[in-house]
């Protein structure tokens, strides 16, 4: 048993890889760094909860602001359109999480991504 152990030892082979690879990957790899950081501190996420009617819209955010004081709802107009919108999430997970509760009331409620 040894004797085949000690053969396997000696006939083993090293390999040694070299990768040759342009050096703009490097350059182009932190232009994509920089342009992802600007991009994570101008973006936010956000739950629309209704799109519509001036009337509905009012209503929708009653209900939320009722439900859900501690989040922050707001309304836009956005031609021809009302929008009522809750909340400013960094990460998306913790938009996702809020939205699992928040589709309860709200059925049609989706995460969107907005610009500051």
């Amino acid at each position: 048993m040894a004797f085949l152990i000690s053969f396997n030892f000696i006939y083993s082979q090293e390999e040694k890889l070299n990768i040759k690879q342009d050096p703009r990957i490097d350059s182009l790899l932190r232009k994509k760094i920089e342009n992802d950081r600007e991009r994570f501190k101008t973006t936010y996420f956000t739950l629309q909860l209704y799109y519509g009617d001036l009337n509905s819209a009012k209503e929708i955010l009653e209900q939320c602001k009722e439900r859900f004081p501690y989040i922050p709802i707001e309304l836009s107009f956005e031609t021809p359109n009302y929008k009522v919108q809750a909340g400013k999430f960094i990460e998306k997970l913790n938009g996702l999480k809020t939205l699992d509760t928040m589709k309860i009331f709200f059925p049609s409620a989706f995460l969107l991504s907005r610009k500051n």
